[in-house]
């Protein structure tokens, strides 16, 4: 008999495995009687990993139970097809959160302090990443050499490099990625796009995306330094491999997202769902020439390190995008909402945001016709989509591809922020081209030093 090499062998579906192995399950059922107590998934650890039954439950681990991660959590409970078997949090007090929210509905769920440990559990078919964006690239590559398929929430990573790694194992391990910029889903920013692609508004050559807040001169604050307030609180893991600074609420839960350690401000928080829907409008296969951001901390006196002003330019080959925001005052025109997306054509305007879309004519080269949506629902398509892949092993709505696309898109900006220059930039190679102080500071922050023991490469942690 010829051999046959491994990789030329078909995939074991996962009725012919069943049927294949009834026998021995049988048998040991019948010795053992702690089987009959044994939950529903319990053979998931002997079956082939990524093949799901027509009527079984996706079993999730969840890391990260702040804010976020209880959203998802929710989304997920809500469904009859998924089943949260565990939970991690590196502060206790969201970690109990999260566990009283699945045994409303569930009996029995893990819980962890440390994500690796979880990741160790062979009944998850799948992990949902909700942590500050700093942990999204190692929990990643954790999940993706576990064989976990992968919901992360935006941005994809805090540095560019991050990102292409973390394409690399989720193409390298197999597993299905889908990225949480969840307004992909929804039918109006679908309907959006096409007409925008197929030409309804004319040729866009300028597309402008935008995000306010109304917050007081004094911001988020000083935050509180004493750690003691907060029992259970592991400040060294949280911090991770950027550079460990004392204790902080405003560097802690959500407003991480004001520190350029850990995320990019309003550019890489709303921004990366405003961005996300014009590239995708505009064609995805385009990367910019050059950007520019100028901007600054200029009213705010909280302790954040992100800009409270910010106007950021790519330069495309046929047209512009740009991303605006300032914290302190969230006036629009009539009609506008705090956040959006516009679209200029020669025939027309679009307006695009949650709550739907709508179509201004200009009448200078004949015009389109008026058109307006409503919103719907974004995050229950969303979370369907991502368990009909589990399922198909086809690509979810957001791929991991896709997230790093407009991810890196944004970090651009931070990094001509970073910088103070306009930069060029080199699709091919990913890093900004030329010589010179502003561009090696860029390269640089695009791609940072990984600190305190952790590593982009296998095993990841090295002290």
């Amino acid at each position: 008999m010829s051999h046959v090499p491994q990789d030329e062998k078909k995939p074991l579906s996962r009725r012919s495995f069943i049927r294949n192995a009834a026998g021995v399950a049988a048998g040991a059922a019948a010795v053992s009687s702690i089987g009959k107590q044994a939950k529903a998934g319990v053979y998931k650890s002997i079956l082939p990993a990524g093949v799901l039954g027509a009527n079984e439950k996706v079993l999730t681990g969840h890391i990260g139970t702040g804010g976020m991660g209880r959203s998802n959590l929710g989304f997920v409970l809500q469904r009859d097809d998924m089943q949260p078997i565990a939970v991690c949090d590196l502060y206790d007090r969201n970690l109990k959160r999260g566990e009283q929210m699945v045994k409303q509905k569930f009996e029995n769920v893990a819980t962890y302090h440390d994500f690796r440990e979880l990741l160790e559990m062979k009944d998850i078919d799948a992990v949902v990443i909700s942590t500050p964006d700093h942990w999204h690239c190692l929990c990643t590559l954790y999940a993706a050499d576990a064989g976990k398929d992968i919901y992360c929430e935006k941005p994809l990573s805090t540095t560019i490099e991050e990102g292409r790694v973390m394409v690399e194992a989720v193409r390298r391990n197999k597993v299905v990625f889908q990225g949480g910029t969840m307004q992909r889903s929804g039918a109006h920013f679908r309907e959006a796009v096409e007409l925008v692609r197929s030409g309804y508004i004319g040729k866009v050559a300028f597309a402008e995306t935008f995000s306010h807040e109304s917050l007081p001169v004094e911001g988020i604050g000083p935050g509180d330094d004493d750690i003691s307030k907060y029992p259970g609180c592991d400040w060294e893991f949280h911090q991770g491999w950027v550079e460990h600074r004392p204790f902080n609420t405003n560097r802690w839960i959500y407003h991480f997202r004001w520190f350029l350690e850990y995320s990019g401000g309003k550019i890489t928080d709303w921004g990366a769902h405003l961005i996300d829907i014009a590239l995708w409008a505009l064609g995805e296969d385009k990367q910019p020439k050059s950007v520019v951001a100028q901007g600054g901390k200029y009213v705010v006196t909280d302790n954040r390190t992100t800009p409270d002003t910010l106007e950021v330019i790519w330069e495309y080959d046929d047209y512009l995008l740009t991303f605006c925001n300032r914290v302190y005052n969230a006036y629009t025109p009539q009609g506008y909402s705090d956040h959006g997306i516009l679209f200029h054509g020669t025939l027309g305007t679009m307006r695009v945001d949650r709550g739907g879309y709508e179509i201004f004519p200009v009448p200078n080269n004949g015009g389109c016709e008026p058109k307006k949506q409503g919103g719907g629902p974004m995050n229950e398509p969303h979370w369907e989509n991502f368990v009909e892949c589990v399922r198909s092993r086809k690509d979810p709505v957001v791929s991991v591809e896709t997230l790093h696309n407009t991810t890196r898109t944004c970090h651009m900006g931070t990094c001509s922020y970073v910088a103070g220059a306009k930069l060029f930039w080199d699709a091919e190679k990913e890093r900004f081209s030329g010589s010179g102080e502003a561009v090696e500071k860029a390269n640089q922050w695009a791609c940072r030093e990984y600190l305190n023991g952790w590593s982009l490469k296998p095993p990841y942690r090295i002290a």
